[in-house]
């Protein structure tokens, strides 16, 4: 066996190695721009829904108000009937008094929960949007380290490598030239480690003297040079 064939596989070994560390690489760099592009969708989609919930929250918290001070009035009222009733001869209209100032007690204190409810919503509501607007920064920042990542690789084009724009909507824009940029580098690293496979697998079959179908080069080497321990 011609130890020249044996050095070209050992060859074929070490590139194919290589870009399939190079193919490990631009996934994990897809894997994290599309992170960041994903996410920066959601919270541009949550901070623009900011000032709409706020004043529904405001609405809200105004009409609860408006019901409670209508529950208070009711209440008083009933408890003026109860007074009233008392004073009176008649048992029913003294229960029929009471139940009533138990329906409207029973109001208000629904109508005080909802408005205490809502005044929990809002400082809530500000810690979300103080959130949002930190991930929203570190993720900028994250994508420009990125963008420098990016320039290290030969085979991704200046429109990826370049700073994206100011804002989440610079992240989104940026993320999605980075994807396809990313995609087209990862496809011609396959059809180069698919053209190292191939020649691997057409050497290997006529060495073992049997077909070879998508067989890893280092795969190939290894058979024949076990082969090779067994012929005399």
């Amino acid at each position: 066996m011609s130890e020249q064939a044996l050095a070209f596989l050992r060859e074929l070994e070490d590139t194919d190695e290589t870009l399939s560390a190079a193919e490990a690489d631009l996934d994990e760099l897809a894997a994290e721009v599309e992170h960041a592009r994903l996410r920066a969708a959601d919270l541009d989609e949550f901070l623009a829904r900011i000032p709409v919930e706020r004043e529904q929250l405001e609405a809200e918290r105004a009409k609860a108000e408006r019901q409670a001070a209508h529950a208070l009035r009711a209440k008083d009222e009933a408890e003026e009937s109860l007074a009233d009733a008392q004073r009176g001869r008649s048992k029913e209209a003294v229960a029929e008094a009471r139940r009533a100032v138990v329906r409207t007690r029973d109001a208000l204190r629904m109508a005080d929960r909802r408005i205490s409810e809502l005044v929990d919503e809002a400082p809530k509501l500000a810690g979300a949007a103080a959130d949002a607007i930190r991930e929203a920064a570190e993720l900028e920042a994250r994508a420009r380290q990125l963008a420098v990542a990016f320039r290290e690789h030969s085979r991704l084009t200046e429109q990826a490598a370049s700073n994206p724009l100011p804002g989440l909507a610079g992240v989104i824009e940026w993320g999605s030239a980075a994807r396809a940029a990313l995609f087209v580098a990862r496809g011609g690293l396959s059809s180069e480690r698919d053209a190292v496979i191939r020649q691997a697998n057409e050497l290997g079959s006529v060495l073992l003297g049997e077909p070879l179908l998508a067989t890893r080069p280092a795969t190939v080497r290894r058979r024949v040079e076990e082969l090779e321990e067994l012929r005399p």
